[in-house]
């Protein structure tokens, strides 16, 4: 459940600044750091369910 939390305000910042970005400098550069930024996200998300699911074995295991 955090992470779907992280994911989604992590989203909403996400918009927030391509909005800014396009206002300020153009939609190409929004467009650059919504794709970068969602992908960075992606993989972080992957990483940090694999990360928790370890170490929920390693608890169930009685360490």
């Amino acid at each position: 459940m955090k992470n779907v939390l992280i994911a989604v305000v992590s989203m909403v910042g996400i918009i927030v600044v391509r909005m800014i970005l396009s206002i300020a400098f153009t939609d190409q550069i929004a467009e650059v750091f919504a794709r970068t930024a969602i992908g960075i996200l992606f993989f972080y998300l992957i990483a940090s369910i694999g990360i928790s699911s370890r170490k929920r074995k390693l608890n169930q295991k009685g360490v």
